[in-house]
């Protein structure tokens, strides 16, 4: 990692100096950062190139921008990249290089004297040998022999274990320090970047620079906590975001500016789609399974969010037709920690942040919101057996609400994730809070009433469906329940409408809507029905 300080620069050789800089500021993109930076540089009459030194490789030539305050002149400006190796390897490499040859030092003398201790064993056996093979020794010489060579073999044996337990410690810190190695190393294939500023003076000056540049290795995304509590007309909002950077350069104790510009469980709530009867084809029917309950359930279409892939607007520009182009009018800024401009919002953060350049996502507060909701419950029993909290909200482009990812709380109880879709063109926004398991729901064929009759050359099927909604929460509740009937795509497919209890139907799609209170504790039970007649040779999707 680059460290970044800011000194006054010293002369590397006549007419060029090298300065380090710090950053002052970063203004985050939802892909992308411009990155701004300060450094002091005393000149001498004359003309100087003034090297901004120990920058990110991944800088936008084209976004670079340096201006500054003295008695000077800028002449031409120029960004480059070179790999800071060349200069001599980091402290941290030669360390480590360092503390690994003294292992394998250690190792080499161990295996050294385990080579020792093993000809002192071949020479024991075979002066053993010999002994053997002198039959004038007496039993008491025999026997402080056998006791000498017992002792000497038992000592030797003990050694080379003592030397075997120590090479294995020293294999593993080897292997340690040759894994921290490989991972510093990668100095060797860095690039760090470079600003040649060509300055020219009439007299001996201080010059302090502001310069910035835009690079792609940064971003941000929102992340909302969302707590509802029962009984309340607000959903409180903690509007967070994850930001990131792999610039090479640890941006620390930085102020923010985070710019929308650029323009377990799911908790989504089920989309009820239309259900349309046809016949099926051969070629349909070859490896089709029959749904055992007879009802035929659709999957839910989602429409993905579609982001446009083109760089931010940069500075006082835009990006269009492959180059960024400058703007006639520039930014205006409000008085508050909101930044208003004709693009975008940006949110000026209020306090500093370090953002480590290692993937790592740093979490950033926002702001808090108390937003006005409205509060209902929605099931479709035919698809899940549990309601879900909603919150819809009037007026939501006020909130400057982005889409994005959510975690739920629900009277202080933590209830999964959801989605904010915000980019929609309704004057009202539907946020799914999750499952209420307060509210069960189901759905049940009554088989008993549900018939199947042949008339002529037609199959005449009646289905009967009672759906059931039981409240279990201490308060009343507003239930939307969704179910569907077939509808027909040609003539000689029927679809013949019975009691739908006092339903909301919509004929081109067969969406039925109900909408119920129920009481503490109560239940509510609603029954409809239906006809299909189709041509008795003939296979439909019921």
């Amino acid at each position: 990692m680059l460290s970044v300080s800011f000194f006054i620069a010293i002369s590397a050789f006549a007419g060029e100096k090298i300065a380090n800089s710090k950053i002052t500021g970063v203004t985050v993109y939802p892909i992308g950062a411009m990155v701004s930076r300060e450094a002091k540089v005393s000149l001498s009459t004359g003309t100087h190139i003034i090297i901004l030194d120990n920058l990110t490789y991944a800088v936008d030539p084209n976004t670079v921008q340096v201006g500054g305050t003295g008695d000077f002149e800028i002449l031409s400006v120029k960004f480059e990249t070179f790999y800071p190796y060349a200069k001599g390897k980091p402290k941290q490499v030669t360390l480590l290089e360092d503390s690994l040859q003294m292992y394998r030092d250690q190792r080499f003398i161990l295996e050294a004297e385990d080579a020792a201790l093993n000809h002192e064993q071949q020479l024991l056996l075979a002066n053993k040998q010999m002994v053997g093979k002198n039959s004038t020794l007496t039993v008491s010489q025999l026997d402080a022999m056998a006791k000498y060579y017992r002792s000497q073999m038992a000592d030797i044996a003990k050694q080379k274990l003592r030397n075997q337990n120590e090479r294995v410690k020293i294999i593993a810190e080897e292997t340690r320090l040759k894994s921290n190695l490989g991972k510093v190393n990668s100095y060797k294939y860095e690039q760090v970047g470079r600003i040649f500023v060509e300055v020219s003076s009439k007299k001996t000056t201080t010059a302090n620079f502001k310069f910035s540049f835009f690079t792609h290795l940064a971003g941000w995304f929102p992340k909302y906590n969302i707590k509802a509590t029962t009984g309340s007309d607000n959903i409180d909002v903690d509007y967070n975001a994850y930001v990131s950077q792999t610039t090479g350069v640890d941006w620390e104790n930085v102020d923010l500016v985070l710019s929308t510009s650029r323009p377990t469980y799911n908790n989504q709530k089920p989309e009820l789609q239309s259900w349309y009867l046809d016949y099926y084809n051969a070629m349909q029917l070859r490896g089709a399974r029959a749904d055992a309950g007879g009802y035929f359930i659709d999957g839910v279409a989602v429409e993905e969010d579609v982001r446009e892939n083109t760089p931010a607007p940069v500075g006082n520009s835009v990006y269009s037709e492959g180059r960024y182009k400058r703007l006639e009018s520039k930014a205006n800024y409000s008085t508050g920690n909101v930044i208003l401009n004709a693009l975008n919002t940006s949110y000026k953060i209020q306090n500093k942040y370090t953002v480590m350049s290692n993937r790592t996502r740093k979490q950033v507060f926002i702001k808090n919101i108390k937003i006005p909701a409205t509060f209902n419950h929605y099931a479709v029993p035919s698809m899940e057996k549990e309601a879900f909290l909603t919150a819809s909200i009037e007026d939501w482009g006020s909130y400057d609400l982005i889409p994005g990812s959510a975690t739920l709380f629900y009277n202080n109880t933590y209830v999964g994730r959801t989605d904010i879709f915000s980019n929609i063109t309704d004057d009202t926004l539907q946020i799914s809070l999750g499952r209420d398991r307060g509210v069960i729901v189901d759905q049940e064929k009554k088989r008993d009433l549900s018939t199947t009759k042949k008339v002529g050359g037609n199959i005449k099927k009646n289905f009967v469906y009672e759906i059931s909604a039981k409240n279990t929460n201490k308060e009343e509740i507003t239930i939307v329940i969704m179910d569907r009937v077939p509808v027909s795509r040609r003539n000689d497919i029927v679809v013949t409408l019975g009691e739908l209890e006092g339903a909301n139907y919509n004929k081109e799609t067969g969406i039925l809507r109900w909408t119920k209170t129920i009481p503490a504790g109560g239940k509510v039970t609603i029954q409809f029905d239906y006809e299909v007649k189709y041509p008795k040779d003939k296979v439909i999707n019921l």
